[in-house]
């Protein structure tokens, strides 16, 4: 997979976990470009409207011959889209967003809904912030996740129902169990073991990776 980094303008995440990330390109989708510019990234390509970035910094991009997609204030799509299409459109397949949750929380509910509407697309997408990592698991999911001490696991059905859940090495396991839309059951769930693993038969959800 190719993988790009999109830097939103949302809450900053610790460098450190940024410095964790493995990508091969990096889109700043406008105010994010001051965000990257504090994790010491220069973009490869910075899209937006422009109305929540520096003028001055973006001016110094622009000295830089990097590439930058202007759009209209009014428009269609969030920035944040927009950089998530541009990525796809240059052939990246797998995503990391950061900068895409935040006080606002009509931005976070709908960048959690485009990483369901491109993972039908085949675009595999991750939220990660400073508490959170989310992501998209569907039909014949088979996922080990590793043990981090206070952290949560949650599950949140999409589709109207899904089935054949399994969880094992949870504190609260799950056998071949259903689970409806708006369920809180799979809600606050921890690691029990070295490693939890989660098999999903069929429908789509969101996963929560989560610290107070």
């Amino acid at each position: 997979m190719k993988k790009a980094l999109i830097v939103g303008n949302g809450e900053e995440a610790d460098k450190r976990i940024i410095e964790n990330i493995q990508y091969d390109y990096v889109i700043c989708a406008d105010g994010g470009l001051d965000k990257a510019k504090n994790y010491g990234i220069i973009p490869d390509s910075i899209i937006g409207d422009f109305d929540s970035v520096d003028v001055l910094l973006l001016k110094q991009y622009e000295e830089y011959n990097i590439p930058i997609i202007k759009f209209p204030s009014e428009k269609d799509y969030t920035d944040m889209e927009l950089a998530i299409e541009f990525a796809v459109s240059k052939g990246y397949d797998s995503l990391v967003l950061t900068g895409a949750t935040g006080t606002r929380a009509d931005h976070t509910m709908g960048n959690i809904m485009l990483m369901e509407k491109y993972y039908y697309m085949g675009v595999n997408i991750t939220i990660i912030d400073n508490n959170n990592e989310i992501r998209i698991i569907s039909d014949n999911t088979d996922l080990f996740i590793d043990f981090r001490e206070d952290f949560y696991i949650s599950i949140i059905p999409v589709d109207d129902i899904i089935q054949g859940l399994n969880l094992e090495g949870f504190k609260y396991n799950l056998d071949n169990v259903n689970v409806e839309r708006g369920s809180t059951l799979c809600i606050s769930n921890q690691i029990a073991a070295e490693n939890g693993r989660i098999t999903l038969r069929k429908g789509t959800a969101i996963l929560f990776i989560s610290k107070d």
